[in-house]
C-alpha cells in the first residue's frame, strides 16, 4: 500500500504513519506541501489535523471540504522532541535548528543554554541540515534516519503535547464510533446554530469537535466541520441527519474508529 504524507523522511507524520500502517506493509511517498498530497495520484494519505498545544492545522478543514475524500481513521501521536546532534555532548552545541513551533515548545532548554536558533521548514528538515556545533529538535525517527546522537529526550517545556492525524481513503473498519461531517447552512438566521446542535443533543449524540470556517462566498458566511461520537450507520445518526437537513446541507466525510490516547 502506497501512502502520501508530508516529508521529508523522519517527520512526525512519518512516525504516525509507521504506527498506523504497521500491519499493512505500506510504502511512504513524501510530498513537500499538503496541497501536493491532495493533488497526488496516491489514493491513501495521512495528514496532521490538530495539536493539543497549537490547535487545528491551518487550512486543513477547507481542503477536506473542497476535495473528494473519505476519512477512514485517525492516529494520535505523543510529540516527544529529541535534541539530536553529530556532537556527543551539550557543551559543543552553539545553535539549534527546528520548525518554529518546536523551537517555541522547547524555549526553556534553549534559553537555559543560550543557544542561537535557526528556523527550518520542518523538524525532519532541521535534522537533515545539522552541522558542526549544532543540534536539531526533531523526532526520534529523524535521529535514526540521519544517524544523529540523541543528547536529550522529551526536551519540550510541556509534556502533554500530542498531535492527531487523519487517515484519508485508507482501509475501512467495520466497527466505527466517530463520524466527521460538513454542515453548510443555506442562509443565516437567528438560532440556527442552536437548532443544529439540538439535532445532535436531541438524539443523545455527543460532539467531540466543532469548528466554523468562512465559506468564501461573502463576509460573515460560515460552514461547520463537526465530529460526532457515533457511526453514521446507526439509527440515532440517521434520525439526527433528517433533522439536520431541515436546517443545513449535510456532507458526511466518513465514519471511523476513534483513536486511543497514548
Amino acid at each position: 500500500m502506497e501512502v502520501a504524507l508530508l516529508g521529508p523522511e523522519g517527520t512526525y507524520t512519518h512516525q504516525a504513519a509507521d504506527q498506523y500502517f504497521s500491519d499493512y506493509g505500506y510504502t511512504p511517498t513524501f510530498y513537500s506541501t499538503i496541497t501536493d498530497i491532495f493533488d497526488s495520484d496516491i489514493e491513501t494519505a495521512i495528514i496532521a489535523f490538530e495539536n493539543s498545544l497549537g490547535g487545528g492545522v491551518e487550512g486543513m478543514i477547507d481542503l477536506l471540504r473542497e476535495r473528494y475524500i473519505t476519512i477512514t481513521g485517525e492516529q494520535i501521536l505523543e510529540i516527544d522532541h529529541c535534541l539530536l546532534s553529530r556532537e556527543s555532548d551539550f557543551e559543543a552545541i552553539e545553535r539549534v535548528r527546528s520548525h518554529p513551533q518546536a523551537l517555541t515548545q522547547c524555549k526553556s532548554l534553549i534559553q537555559e543554554h543560550g543557544w542561537e536558533t535557526v528556523e527550518a521548514s520542518s523538524t525532519a528538515k532541521a535534522a537533515s541540515e545539522v552541522g558542526a556545533n549544532e543540534a536539531a529538535l526533531a523526532s526520534p525517527l529523524a535521529g535514526t534516519v540521519h544517524g544523529l546522537n540523541v543528547l536529550g529526550e522529551g526536551v519540550q517545556d510541556t509534556k502533554s503535547n500530542a498531535t492527531r492525524f487523519l487517515i484519508l481513503n485508507g482501509p475501512m473498519d467495520e466497527e466505527n464510533d466517530k463520524t466527521s461531517l460538513i454542515l453548510d447552512p443555506p442562509e443565516d438566521r437567528p438560532g440556527q446554530l442552536h437548532s443544529i446542535l439540538g439535532s445532535f443533543s436531541g438524539h443523545e449524540i455527543n460532539l467531540s469537535y466543532i469548528q466554523s470556517r468562512p465559506t468564501k462566498r461573502e463576509l460573515g458566511d460560515y460552514y461547520f466541520y463537526i465530529e460526532a461520537e457515533i457511526d453514521q450507520e446507526s439509527e440515532a445518526f440517521g434520525k439526527a441527519r433528517q433533522c439536520l437537513e431541515t436546517y443545513t446541507a449535510v456532507d458526511v466525510l466518513g465514519s471511523y474508529p476513534s483513536a486511543n490516547h497514548p
